[in-house]
């Protein structure tokens, strides 16, 4: 994991989901996709990226049954002294399937957010439009909520014009073609 070697302090899954957060949405108003694929909740304590945070979960629990949650467990040491226990990397993390920009991503969301707590980094995804329009909803209903690729654009100064335009028209035609013949 990327952001477990960094030596950041009181790295938790917590904290992990937030910077996860931000690198996908800093990478998505940027160059149209998110680092990890992943989809986003809006929950109590903020946006979560929810196959993560499932894989996080059996980690900490000892239930590793999918392929993807055994290879995580083996990158990360799981340091149980602490209330919420803290990552770190058990290796160096491979970062063959990361591009140039997804690099380039992580290690600004590094620079800019490390050093801040989960606290800290809670209430400032909690104050971003993506995660409060989701909470406006009146047809919302449970605790969690999935949110919208499109609304990660709204009062983004990163964000590059034509992104979203571009992010939304690869997706039609990703609904429209989803087994394409030239590939």
């Amino acid at each position: 994991m990327y952001f477990a070697q960094s030596g950041m302090p009181e790295f938790t899954k917590g904290k992990l989901c937030k910077l996860l957060f931000l690198s996908d949405k800093l990478h998505l108003v940027r160059y149209g996709r998110p680092i990890t694929g992943d989809s986003y909740a809006a929950m109590e304590h903020g946006p979560i990226p929810s196959c993560v945070l499932d894989i996080l979960d059996a980690i900490e629990g000892g239930t590793t049954r999918t392929d993807e949650a055994v290879e995580l467990a083996a990158a990360l040491n799981l340091d149980r002294r602490f209330q919420y226990p803290r990552l770190t990397a058990a290796q160096r993390p491979s970062v063959k399937n990361l591009s140039e920009s997804d690099m380039e991503v992580l290690n600004e969301i590094i620079r800019e957010f490390g050093m801040r707590s989960f606290t800290q980094l809670r209430h400032l995804t909690h104050d971003m439009p993506a995660y409060e329009k989701v909470w406006e909803d009146p047809d919302r209903c449970g605790g969690s909520v999935r949110m919208r690729f499109e609304d990660f654009f709204d009062e983004d100064e990163a964000a590059l014009a034509g992104v979203l335009e571009e992010m939304i028209e690869n997706c039609k035609l990703r609904e429209a073609f989803p087994d394409p013949a030239w590939l």
